[in-house]
């Protein structure tokens, strides 16, 4: 007989395999601990700082590398980050449950 690449062999005693669970627990850091949040609100003020509104405290002519240089970072930190967050307080976790997605349907169908 074949083994199941885990190296279980309980799914021969059991007809019907049981199911894995619908949702997933993971553990939220506080949301002013996520390096991804303090980015979001570093980008934002350097796009305020920036305004003709404002004194202009970053030069116009610096504005396109300091959001590239921001986006840059921001999508490596997408890369790194897998944790939620949660409004809680700075240093505590909490768990969370998270749903699990379905495997998307096949592109290309008989």
């Amino acid at each position: 007989m074949r083994r199941r690449p885990s190296g279980s062999v309980h799914y021969l005693l059991d007809p019907q395999p049981s199911q894995p669970p619908a949702t997933v627990t993971y553990f939220a850091i506080s949301l002013f601990s996520s390096r991804t949040t303090w980015l979001a609100v570093f980008t934002f003020l350097s796009g305020v700082l920036a305004l003709p509104q404002v004194f202009a405290v970053i030069p116009l002519r610096w504005l396109p590398f300091f959001m590239i240089a921001t986006g840059v970072v921001a999508l490596i930190l997408r890369t790194v980050t897998v944790r939620p967050v949660a409004l809680i307080a700075p240093g505590s976790i909490v768990p969370v449950q998270v749903a699990k997605l379905e495997p998307p349907p096949p592109l290309v169908t008989d």
